[in-house]
C-alpha cells in the first residue's frame, strides 16, 4: 500500500504537477479534514460528484480515494448511501 503524503491541509488544493499521485493527495486532504474535525465520526463525507467538483479530479479518482481511506479505517463505505466518517480511529 502507498503511503499517504504529509503537507497538504484541509484547505489544499490537488496539485497537478506534484510528485504525489492525485488520489494520494486527496486522501490527506480528506484525512486533514477529518483530524480538524471538519468531518465529524460518523457523519457522511462528500460523494464522489461533489469531490469531481471540488477538486476538479476524475470520478475514478475520487472513488479510489474514498476507497483507499475505508481500506486504511478512516471511512466506512455504505453501499447506496456514501462514505461516512469511522468512529474507530
Amino acid at each position: 500500500m502507498s503511503r499517504i503524503p504529509q503537507g497538504y491541509g484541509p484547505d489544499s488544493e490537488i496539485d497537478h504537477e506534484a510528485p504525489d499521485p492525485v488520489y494520494l493527495q486527496l486522501c490527506s486532504i480528506l484525512v486533514a479534514r477529518i483530524e480538524s474535525g471538519r468531518y465529524q465520526p460518523q457523519r457522511v463525507v462528500p460523494g464522489i460528484e461533489r469531490l469531481v467538483q471540488e477538486f476538479g479530479i476524475a470520478r475514478g479518482t475520487a472513488r479510489k480515494s474514498l476507497t483507499y481511506l475505508a481500506d486504511l479505517g478512516y471511512l466506512r463505505i455504505v453501499n447506496g448511501k456514501g462514505a461516512y466518517v469511522s468512529g474507530d480511529r
